[in-house]
């Protein structure tokens, strides 16, 4: 599941772990590293505002940044104009769970572009934004790469998401146009969706990629106000995050789609405090990445932990710290 943290600190997209990215020749040229982020530097303090000139840049897991500066930098409206440089209107861009596959818009013409990194097949793919604006265009990597996930859930005219092959840029799978887009399960191989119902309540379902049948909740069975679901590799059980009150410590549970009952007692998550969610790394790793910091430190320090759902121990795998303004 994506990632995304904008904040004073600049657009930080996709945390990810293991093999690299690429796109330029400086890109190219770099020696092999994992990518933790790709980032956009900002300098409008408390507001998102991209430092004039700067590029996005991909954060390596050595500590190297490397400029990147043939993604959009700007977000689009509907009629092609510049989004306002406010908030969350960087252009997407995203890493995937294995570090080794980066989904872009390119600057130049807006085509989306999905590549391995480094030096690897670039697969050209539609200008998604194209009248919708690429404001309202969630792009999602699965965690190994080979499929990408194209939501457009804020979009005035509602649009089918669709999940892309990365090698050949066919679309295998749509999704109905009122479905939210949440990311891939573990293995790729199904896509996690959210929807509205008339009565105001929100259900999860679960598609399979090969055709096969529809897994799902009822309607607010395990969404709530800020809890964190992933999908597992076989397709039907979610690992929740649900929220906390008071001092309660956070907890990890499981559900089964299939049999829309909750499978076991929720285990309580061993690790520090802080903003958290839950993602899929390399290998099928579930992780919990918490962020700490904030506008006025002008820093945020990323703990990446390897999370066992069964008994909600952690390890921690990554730390890293972005600070604010142009990468040195």
């Amino acid at each position: 599941m994506r990632v995304k943290i904008t904040s004073a600190l600049g657009a930080l997209a996709a945390v990810a772990m293991v093999a690299g990215a690429a796109g330029t020749a400086e890109a190219g040229a770099a020696k092999s590293s994992p990518v933790r982020a790709a980032h956009l530097p900002n300098c409008g303090a408390d507001y998102f505002i991209p430092c004039k000139k700067a590029p996005w840049y991909l954060y390596l897991r050595d500590g190297r940044w490397v400029k990147f500066p043939a993604a959009a930098r700007y977000a689009t409206e509907a009629d092609g104009t510049r989004a306002d440089e406010v908030e969350d209107d960087p252009a997407p861009f995203e890493v995937s769970g294995d570090g080794g596959t980066i989904a872009y818009v390119r600057a130049r013409d807006g085509r989306v572009v999905v590549e391995r990194w480094p030096g690897g097949k670039a697969t050209v793919l539609p200008a998604y934004g194209k009248g919708v604006g690429t404001k309202y265009v969630d792009l999602f990597l699965s965690p190994d790469g080979r499929r990408l996930l194209v939501g457009f859930a804020e979009a005035a005219k509602p649009r089918a998401p669709m999940v892309v092959d990365v090698a050949t840029g066919r679309t295998v799978r749509t999704l109905p146009a009122t479905d939210v887009p949440k990311g891939f399960g573990a293995d790729g191989d199904e896509v996690l969706a959210t929807r509205a119902k008339d009565d105001n309540t929100i259900e999860v379902l679960a598609y399979p990629l090969d055709g096969g049948p529809v897994a799902d909740t009822p309607p607010q069975e395990v969404v709530s106000r800020d809890s964190e679901f992933v999908l597992a590799a076989d397709g039907h059980t979610l690992l929740v995050r649900p929220p906390t009150a008071g001092k309660q410590p956070e907890r990890v549970r499981a559900y089964d789609l299939l049999a829309r009952a909750w499978a076991g007692k929720g285990r309580p998550i061993k690790a520090t405090q802080g903003m958290s969610s839950l993602a899929w790394g390399p290998g099928g790793r579930l992780e919990l990445r918490r962020v700490i910091g904030s506008d006025e430190e002008l820093r945020r320090t990323t703990r990446v932990y390897a999370l066992d759902p069964a008994t909600g121990a952690t390890k921690q795998v990554d730390k890293y710290t972005i600070r604010a303004g142009v990468p040195k």
